[in-house]
């Protein structure tokens, strides 16, 4: 007996989960605080992007907080995509970011060389973050194994 699949091209693996350039929803699944090469407090973000057809598709971003102008533009417009304005403007964010949703611009980074050796594939990435309804911007994260009969 033998194991059926279809085969694919390294191209089309690469390109599997690979998602369109736009503008898509997200939810951020995990928020882990790290620290960046450079030294400074960062928040690297598990996303679920939802793409044009539905599916779920994972992407990772980091939050920098430093006081280089185009890292805060980034938490900025992410606490304005998902409803954190006063916070940014105390200059506090909370580090439990999960749960929280809104609109972002995403991109494409194609492969490039990794300085370790071997390459780093083509992947998405988050160019912006998109302002949206602070009143929607939390919602709780749907798991398909709930349901309404009540025990």
């Amino acid at each position: 007996m033998s194991y059926s699949f279809d085969p694919m091209t390294e191209e089309e693996i690469a390109s599997s989960n690979i998602i369109e350039d736009g503008v898509y929803n997200f939810e951020v699944v995990k928020s882990t605080r790290k620290t960046s090469k450079a030294g400074n407090p960062m928040a690297e973000l598990q996303l679920n992007v939802w793409d044009k057809d539905g599916k779920i598709n994972p992407v990772f971003d980091y939050l920098i907080f430093s006081k280089i102008a185009l890292n805060i533009k980034k938490v900025k417009h992410f606490c304005d995509a998902v409803g954190l304005q006063e916070e940014y403007k105390k200059g506090q964010m909370p580090e439990e970011l999960e749960r929280f949703c809104g609109k972002l611009q995403l991109g494409t980074q194609e492969e490039r060389p990794n300085p370790n050796g071997g390459v780093w594939a083509r992947k998405n990435t988050v160019l912006d973050y998109i302002a949206g309804d602070p009143q929607s911007s939390k919602k709780p994260v749907v798991d398909e194994f709930m349901d309404d009969i009540p025990f």
